[in-house]
């Protein structure tokens, strides 16, 4: 018999013999284990583990545990013991006090007992106590060493290694000092002081890699006595604070840029305490208040700011005394500084705070003191109030045109007169979309042009000559303005001609009704600036009313008119409630009347035929456009509703003094008839319409004369008897069936379509039948 078989003869016996769990692995595999092991783990015989993984017999938890610390742990020092979880045939874990140790190579021999079957010895416990703390402090991010009296390191965790590169024999090797830079080396226990005189500290040092390289950290350490030998050691842990160092350094780069941005500001700085002295000054704050040039620069500091001679005479302390109670104050007015200079001010003081209490201010101040750039902007306010007081009598003026029957051409010349007769302009046109609406032409103007409204291009589409003032204002129907016509790049096209006649400043004022802009108001000036918020705001009221104006004459041209003309618009576009309701319906709606609510939507209201109303009511009141729904007349395919919509087309139509005189909707399909002044722009009101509805298309444009005269003088007379409300009420009631009998809507519901008390609606009513029949008998008397 050989040597290696009676070796593994040997063992085998040895093995047999045990009362302790024992198996023999190599490489992966179990190749040997006894009896007592296949009873530990649930199996009945031996040969049932020969061959098996054994990391299958660890928990599932514990494996990576056994081959990354405990087998390392094995190769190095050769044996390994400790606790760990195994895991029985039947999946149950338990816990096993195991000895490992390394007979060759990869092969090892593994002798268990679970936990608690056998006392651990005192031995035992201290044998594996030191693994114990060892794993512990390797668990550990910071760095933690003990050092005993003599200075040396005694004990380390593996962060150091990795921090530093060194190995543990070669940090056994050093001296502590050796991980520090020089100067800093007093600070290493046990070097300037005894280890035993130290206490609990706290310090930063750079601690220094194998390769040299410095990386911060905070140090903290204690010092312990062994209660056993009396020795003194010194334990402590060590972070990396380098990104707190970086952000100090930032913090102190920070610091110092600001300090240097506000030494050297264009504008004064000064920094005030909570008793309002001035404890700062910057250069700027120096040369505004006139410090002499063999003057100490302290000389400011200490004195309180509102003891300046100026302040005191002006009575401007309490603005800066409004400082300590939290609120930030501004400030524009001369004074005499302490150097005895004269000086205006202007600037802003801000309240600081530390921990919730007032802690002084910063005052920020430009010195303004030039007597011409004063008396410019006392001459901007006058011009600015007087500028309002205009245009407050220019609209007073067109309101009461508004009751004289104005043109529109006389409203605009008005408007142009007036703005160019003040010095503040210098000229001021007002104009309209062509006939193709591409270009914006000139319909009226006054002051002294120069031809510059002739050689002026403006269009109102988003090319070169549409991005300026003009053609914004005509595309967004809000007023736009060039403060600058030299730097405003918009302004390039027209620069030249603009400059070459002295204007500097600019600004473009849609004349608008609703969603309809009927043209704009360009007005221009000689100096830069000159159209401050409250002018634009007065601007802007005066383009809303010149709107208004127009809208107002249009619809009267429509009323008063001998010739009109009738366009016919085909729409298959689902995007018209009355399209969606009758493709899906598959029935005919007739309109039969409409009236606009106070509540910016209209009520519509619709003859059924071919299905039930009913029916269309409950489609129509899931309608995204509709607002309420509800049948007046109900004949069982036959019938009249009124539909509260949005009716965006309805409202382009009376913003363009347009009139719908029929409207008929088949099958998905619908043809409506609009009357409209012989003066509309056709191709823009069908453009309009048709952006609103893209599958409409005009199919027919007729002209016709009408007696008009006495239709005109009955209508001219009843709406001067009727209010809104009352000529409401009585529409509502006349197309809602209030008039038939029986009738077809009651009180109440028409009341519920106007949103008000049933009593109200009587109120309104009986007033407008009053009114309508005092109208009929005066004409009947004539």
């Amino acid at each position: 018999m050989g040597n290696a078989a009676r070796t593994a003869w040997d063992r085998t016996k040895v093995m047999a013999a045990s009362m302790d769990a024992m198996a023999v692995v190599d490489g992966d595999q179990y190749v040997l284990v006894n009896q007592a092991y296949a009873d530990l783990h649930g199996f009945t015989r031996p040969d049932d583990l020969a061959g098996e993984l054994w990391e299958r017999r660890l928990a599932d938890h514990e494996r990576l545990r056994f081959k990354r610390d405990i087998l390392s742990a094995c190769r190095e020092d050769g044996q390994w013991r400790g606790t760990i979880a195994g895991r029985r045939r039947d999946g149950s874990t338990f816990v096993q006090d195991l000895s490992l140790s390394q007979l060759e190579d990869e092969r090892f021999i593994w002798i268990s007992r679970e936990a608690g079957h056998g006392k651990r010895t005192a031995s035992d416990r201290e044998t594996n106590q030191p693994r114990l703390i060892k794993r512990v402090f390797d668990a550990i991010d910071d760095i933690v060493y003990v050092i005993d009296g003599d200075g040396d390191a005694v004990l380390w965790n593996a962060t150091l290694r990795e921090v530093t590169g060194y190995t543990d024999a070669e940090i056994e090797a050093l001296d502590p000092k050796d991980l520090v830079p020089p100067e800093q080396r007093d600070y290493v226990p046990g070097t300037a002081e005894a280890i035993d005189q130290l206490g609990d500290r706290r310090v930063d040092l750079d601690l220094v890699t194998k390769d040299g390289k410095r990386i911060p950290h905070e140090f903290r350490g204690a010092t312990f006595e062994d209660p056993e030998t009396g020795r003194v050691y010194r334990c402590g842990i060590a972070r990396n604070i380098t990104d707190r160092t970086d952000r100090e350094q930032e913090l102190r780069n920070a610091r110092q840029f600001n300090e240097e941005l506000v030494e050297n500001a264009p504008f004064g700085m000064f920094r005030l305490d909570e008793d309002l002295e001035i404890t700062y000054e910057n250069r700027r704050a120096e040369e505004i208040i006139g410090l002499p040039d063999d003057e100490d620069a302290s000389a400011a500091i200490g004195v309180d700011i509102r003891d300046l001679p100026s302040i005191v005479e002006t009575g401007r302390a309490d603005l800066f005394t409004r400082l300590q109670d939290g609120e930030t104050i501004e400030f524009e007015f001369p004074f005499e500084s302490i150097y005895g200079k004269e000086a205006y001010f202007t600037g802003r003081g801000v309240p600081l705070y530390r921990d919730g209490e007032f802690d002084g201010a910063v005052l920020m101040a430009i010195d303004i003191s030039e007597h011409r750039r004063h008396e410019r902007n006392l001459e901007r306010q006058r011009d600015e109030l007087a500028t309002l007081a205009r245009i407050n009598e220019l609209l007073l003026e067109i309101t009461r045109n508004l009751f004289e029957s104005p043109t529109r051409n006389e409203i605009e010349q008005t408007v142009c007169d007036r703005l160019a007769a003040s010095e503040l302009y210098q000229f001021a046109w007002i104009g309209a979309p062509d006939a193709d609406g591409d270009r914006i032409v000139p319909r009226t103007s006054a002051g002294i042009d120069d031809g510059y409204i002739e050689a002026a291009t403006i269009t109102t589409t988003e090319t070169e000559t549409g991005r300026g003032p003009g053609g914004r204002a005509f595309r967004t129907g809000e007023l736009q303005v060039s403060q600058d016509v030299r730097s405003d790049p918009t302004f390039e096209p027209w620069r030249e001609e603009a400059l070459n006649r002295g204007v500097e400043a600019a600004a473009a004022v849609p004349l608008v009704r609703g969603d309809t802009t009927y043209g704009i108001l360009a007005v221009y000036a000689t100096r830069p600036l000159a159209f401050s918020r409250r002018e634009q705001a007065g601007f802007e009221t005066l383009g809303k009313a010149v709107g208004f104006a127009i809208n107002a004459i249009e619809n009267r041209k429509l009323l008063f008119a001998d010739t009109v003309v009738e366009l016919e618009f085909e729409v298959a576009d689902s995007e018209l409630v009355f399209v969606r309701l009758s493709e899906r319906l598959q029935c005919e709606l007739t309109i039969t009347g409409y009236v606009e609510s106070t509540s910016e939507t209209w009520s519509v209201y619709l003859a059924v035929e071919g299905a039930a109303p009913l029916a269309v009511r409950d489609v129509a009141v899931d309608d995204q456009d509709v607002t309420r729904a509800q049948v007046i007349a109900d004949e069982d395919t036959n019938g009249l509703l009124e539909l509260v919509v949005d009716g965006a087309a309805l409202t382009e139509l009376t913003e363009h003094g347009a009139v719908l005189t029929s409207g008929h909707v088949a099958d998905g399909r619908g043809r409506f008839c609009i009357e409209v002044p012989q003066t509309t722009n056709v191709r823009q009101l069908a453009g309009r319409l048709q952006a609103v509805y893209p599958e409409s298309t005009l199919v027919a444009q007729r002209e016709f004369d009408r007696p008009v005269q006495q239709a005109g003088e009955v209508r001219q007379s009843i709406d001067d008897r009727l209010t809104d409300r009352q000529q409401e009420a009585l529409t509502r009631a006349y197309h809602a069936g209030y008039f038939n009998w029986p009738r077809q809507s009651t009180a109440g519901d028409i009341a519920d379509s106007m949103d008000i008390a049933e009593t109200t609606f009587h109120y309104h009513l009986r007033n407008a039948l009053d009114a309508l029949s005092a109208t009929l008998i005066d004409i009947g008397q004539r």
